[in-house]
């Protein structure tokens, strides 16, 4: 939901009232769809000088009450929870704290109010009274959205606080408190008139209304709030008879339009941001082994050159005895074992040293002993094939014209990513099972195949992703009006260990380019100097992205028939990634937008469209 731009309203009504009682339909009529209803309360709703130690509502029915201690909200919150009893058709709520003087107090049920037989839900029912002689009637209304997705965040309290120091919302409880509905938005009442609050949004894990988790998400607001009410002119239609005919069988109606003053917050429209920041305080997370050569260990943050590794054994070892997959600093080590002697025991200790810092923030480099335990031998299904693999050579081996020795399937796997129509634009990816030491281009062959069957070696170009050591690509000029091959001959490949590849072939054409489309894009109002523009698909992963200063135009070719999403991230930092906030530094995540539209491409269509960022 994009909720900012557009104008909401949180009126009076949004604030649950005593109805009129409901007539119970009778045994075997229609089911019931209707909420209990309030018929009565003592005190009354909306009481002053409240001394009381419980209150009492009695509903029109009998009713049952769904995680009333989870969905109970108390502003301002009271130290120990009330106490909610059910006694017939009335709930009886205990308070058991002192109450302050001059207060008012809001007790908001959300969702936990439901008649006894179909669990139809009372939604939003609040009970609110006040110790002193005036009742605070001001409000503020807004969102709470995720500051990376955009998306609205359910179940986020808003907490509010006159008073401001760096340790506040870690430390002290708040004045008032909301919380949001599963929009993300939310409305906190009964705030004093002409006060001055600083706002806060809170992730709260363990339900103290304290940001005192690190894992806690939080959102602020950079500069006080002080709600009021402004009248607001409301139109409604009422319909009215126009005309009943003299045999009174026949009534004309017609509508009429009038008008009526309502009295509304003038903070409405608040967005938070919801952030976590970045914890780093360092901890091993994820310790395995998933086959022998492999070792991999995660970490919740990036780990630098710092780190290192050392087996504890008495057998000898060599040196260069493990080969890192991934570049460093990374949150997740991969290894490969080079060193057979080490690869071959089931069990291997290792000595593990990363950087961390203490409590003074100062870095110091911590040891741990890690145990790394094998997988099991391979299943019976991948032995079942191994045998029916041995059978058939040996049966080759043995026959008449076919007399040459077992042949043996290499252990270096190859995987590619090729289709039977070829993408026009891409790179051929080639995927190993384990990190490749050095390849020979001259083993690998592209053949054109025009439309004569006329062939013609391709030109191309290779490269190794230096991100991950499995992978190479194959860059080369293609015709979509021809048909192609791929050769990758036995040896063009060597790994860590020795092994070559076997051959692979795989024949493909190129995809006509009157099956893609164009999205070309006209950014007006940036707001921000620097910035990243992101095409994503429906789940949101990151198909391209561009880094732009300001109003650009800029488009995306070759985009298959789908639905995308763009997105702008506001890059203020320049470090081309999106960066979260810090509550002590008073630092705001780091802004992102949506386009208002999913984008439906279609084959040969370009798209051209204006994007006033707002």
């Amino acid at each position: 939901m994009k909720l900012m731009g557009k104008r909401f309203v949180f009126g009076l009504a949004a604030i649950a009232v005593f109805g009129c009682a409901k007539v119970s339909a009778p045994t075997g009529g229609p089911k019931d769809t209707e909420p209990p209803v309030p018929l009565r309360s003592s005190p009354v709703n909306y009481s002053t000088n409240f001394k009381g130690k419980k209150f009492i509502v009695e509903f029109n029915e009998f009713i049952d009450l769904k995680n009333v201690s989870q969905e109970l909200l108390v502003s301002p919150p009271v130290e120990n929870k009330p106490k909610t009893v059910m006694r017939g058709k009335k709930m009886v709520v205990r308070i058991n704290n002192k109450l302050a003087d001059s207060t008012t107090y809001n007790f908001n049920f959300f969702n936990s109010i439901t008649d006894l037989n179909e669990g139809n839900i009372l939604e939003n029912f609040q009970f609110e009274f006040s110790t002193g002689d005036t009742f605070d009637s001001t409000y503020m209304g807004g969102i709470v959205t995720n500051a990376f997705t955009d998306y609205p965040q359910k179940n986020i309290k808003v907490l509010l606080y006159r008073q401001l120091t760096d340790s506040t919302p870690r430390t002290q409880k708040p004045e008032c408190v909301g919380r949001t509905n599963s929009d993300g938005l939310f409305i906190v009442p009964n705030m004093k008139a002409g006060v001055n609050y600083h706002v806060f949004a809170l992730q709260d894990m363990n339900n103290n209304n304290l940001f005192d988790l690190p894992n806690e998400a939080i959102a602020f607001c950079d500069s006080t709030i002080q709600p009021s009410f402004k009248p607001m002119l409301v139109y409604d239609t009422i319909t009215l008879i126009e005309k009943i005919s003299r045999d009174k069988k026949d009534t004309i109606f017609r509508d009429s339009i009038y008008s009526y003053t309502e009295m509304v917050t003038t903070i409405d429209n608040v967005k938070l941001r919801l952030f976590t920041e970045e914890n780093h305080v360092q901890y091993l997370h994820d310790v395995y082994r998933p086959e022998r050569r492999l070792l991999t260990v995660g970490f919740n943050d990036l780990v630098d050159n710092s780190f290192s590794i050392k087996p504890i054994t008495d057998s000898a070892f060599a040196e260069n005895w493990y080969m890192i997959e991934n570049q460093l600093p990374t949150d997740s080590v991969v290894m490969w074992i080079t060193d057979s002697i080490l690869y071959k025991q089931d069990t291997l200790k290792m000595q593990v040293s990363y950087m961390m810092k203490d409590s003074n923030n100062a870095d110091y480099l911590k040891t741990d002993t890690l145990e790394f335990i094998a997988k099991a031998a391979a299943s019976k299904q991948s032995k079942k094939k191994e045998n029916k693999l041995l059978s058939k050579l040996k049966k080759d081996e043995n026959s008449d014209d076919k007399k040459q020795e077992e042949k043996k399937v290499s252990e270096l796997k190859v995987q590619n990513n090729l289709e039977k129509e070829f993408d026009i634009v891409k790179p051929i990816v080639l995927r190993t099972n384990y990190p490749i030491k050095s390849y020979n281009d001259s083993l690998i062959f592209i053949t054109k195949i025009d439309d004569n069957k006329n062939e013609s070696a391709v030109k191309f170009k290779m490269s190794r992703q230096n991100i991950n050591q499995r992978t190479l690509n194959i860059d080369f000029n293609r015709d979509e009006t021809s048909n192609y091959s791929l050769l990758v001959a036995p040896g063009a490949l060597t790994d860590i260990y020795g092994n070559i590849n076997d051959s692979v072939k795989f024949s493909f054409s190129i995809t006509s380019s009157d099956y893609y489309s164009s999205i070309i894009l006209n950014l007006v109002d940036v707001p921000c100097e620097h910035s990243i523009v992101q095409l994503l698909n429906l789940k949101e992963k990151v198909l391209e992205e561009r880094t732009l200063n300001g109003d650009t135009k800029l488009s995306f070719n070759y985009l298959k028939p789908d639905s995308y999403i763009l997105k702008i991230i506001c890059d203020d930092n320049q470090n081309g990634k999106w960066d979260t906030g810090n509550f002590n530094l008073r630092l705001q995540p780091e802004r992102v937008y949506y386009y208002d539209q999913t984008i439906e491409t279609k084959s040969g269509w370009d798209m051209e469209f204006t994007w006033k960022i707002e």
